[in-house]
């Protein structure tokens, strides 16, 4: 959680790994934004820009691409938008947001990033509910599996008269 893990130190431990791990040539940042909640665990823009912008120039040049895995709604939004004002330009146009795990393995070979079990799963919920992707919740309620009712309002209404319609369409 971010309350627990400061700026401060994601950046010392970005750079550790930059340091320690990073081959010679291009490289990519992979961050998984999945089931990210508002501040409990979300680093933000700020940060974000404070670890590019401490970068040595070298690691900037060489950085190709900062994938931003299962984007909310919001994040998404924010970074598009309020983006091009708190990052700087070389970060910015390096985003690509990636919806599903399967979109990601068009660019990264499957295999070559460990992927949390918790992202995989919740990659197949959004197989199942793609509108999850947006924040939204089509049927919270999951009334979708409920059978249906014997008569439906259009079957109902038909065995209107026709003076029946006419005065029930007054009132709407």
């Amino acid at each position: 959680p971010a309350p627990v893990i400061d700026g401060g130190r994601l950046k010392r431990y970005v750079f550790h790994k930059l340091r320690t791990e990073l081959p010679e040539g291009p490289f990519c940042i992979l961050y998984v934004h999945t089931t990210v909640q508002s501040d409990d665990n979300n680093p933000g823009m700020t940060i974000l820009r404070g670890i590019y912008e401490e970068l040595p120039a070298e690691y900037k040049e060489r950085l190709q691409i900062f994938y931003f895995l299962h984007p909310g709604l919001y994040s998404w939004l924010a970074m598009a938008t309020l983006g091009r004002l708190f990052l700087s330009g070389g970060l910015y146009w390096k985003i690509k947001y990636v919806s599903r795990l399967e979109y990601l393995w068009g660019d990264i070979k499957k295999g070559e990033v460990e992927i949390p079990d918790f992202v995989t799963e919740h990659d197949k919920i959004l197989e199942h509910r793609p509108l999850t992707d947006y924040g939204i919740e089509p049927d919270p309620l999951h009334l979708a599996d409920i059978p249906a009712a014997g008569y439906s309002l259009g079957r109902y209404e038909d065995k209107w008269s026709p003076e029946d319609r006419w005065n029930s369409r007054n009132y709407m």
